[in-house]
């Protein structure tokens, strides 16, 4: 059972869910609606279930079609399929049928939010994962995907794309690429045994990278407290947000006088501790 729950990356597979959870959430406060209605609660069970589905399908795929080049990697190579504790067309088939199931699970809730989990899978596996061997780009086109979730958790709730949950949208985005930068700069070298085009490993100066990382990160204060200003959230979130964020800032904007691998990690882990505390405060939030 520990294979198939490293097969699906369950970390990142519940992550997804309390994101695209969230969305829904928040889309329930915009529409004026609580989590008390018999037909939000079969909509909660749909957008769970149906989510859940869809990552672990994405990410199934995505260990199948790197197989090899996870064999070449420290931190991949002890994976499912690597060490073959999971055959291939065993993990194919679940693959296949879980990105096919979950958007149809989806679609019993609305056509927008099945077409967004559908659009999540097919730029994480069609588009992402082959990129990561041609270009650096890989990491912004990643995060694509990746903060697709609570924009659908939004339509869910609201059967409409708005600013607001554009917004949502963006907060994922831009966490992602200090989160995502930082780790590549710590596996550097693991990324170029895999043969990943990374942009810590091929850029020509550290600037470009710590550029990345801070413009991201003054974009992910500006996102996460964007939602206060259209009515989402209450002051106790903004000043918790702001706060965060000017934090996270700190840390980002270190590596420009110390690019030391203590510095890169304390961005890692704050992006760790970042994003959870971002989401508690809109749980709580809800109190006031």
């Amino acid at each position: 059972m520990k294979s198939y729950f490293q097969l699906i990356k369950m970390n990142i597979t519940i992550l997804v869910v309390i994101t695209s959870y969230l969305g829904y959430y928040l889309g329930l406060r915009y529409m004026g609606l609580v989590m008390i209605e018999y037909e939000s609660w079969i909509v909660f069970i749909y957008l769970i279930l149906g989510t859940f589905i869809s990552s672990s399908g994405a990410c199934i795929l995505n260990q199948y079609f790197e197989v090899e080049f996870d064999k070449k990697m420290e931190r991949t190579k002890s994976r499912p399929l690597p060490t073959q504790a999971i055959r291939l067309n065993i993990a194919l088939i679940l693959g296949l049928t879980f990105s096919v199931l979950g958007p149809l699970i989806l679609f019993k809730i609305n056509f927008m939010t099945a077409l967004i989990s559908f659009l999540t899978i097919v730029i994480y596996i069609a588009i992402y994962t082959p990129l990561k061997r041609y270009s650096s780009l890989n990491t912004i086109v990643g995060a694509i995907p990746g903060a697709l979730p609570p924009l659908g958790g939004w339509v869910a709730a609201t059967n409409q794309i708005n600013i607001e949950g554009l917004f949502l949208f963006g907060i994922l985005f831009c966490w992602q690429i200090p989160h995502f930068l930082s780790l590549a700069i710590i596996y550097k070298e693991d990324y170029k045994l895999g043969g990943f085009k990374m942009l810590p490993g091929i850029a020509k100066s550290t600037n470009v990278v710590n550029f990345q990382i801070i413009f991201f990160t003054m974009a992910l204060i500006y996102s996460s407290i964007s939602i206060y200003f259209l009515n989402l959230t209450s002051f106790v979130y903004v000043i918790g947000a702001t706060l965060l964020g000017l934090i996270f800032l700190v840390y980002s904007s270190i590596i420009i006088f110390d690019f030391s691998s203590k510095s890169v990690k304390n961005i890692f882990i704050f992006s760790i501790i970042y994003l959870p505390s971002l989401l508690l405060l809109i749980l709580i939030d809800s109190i006031f």
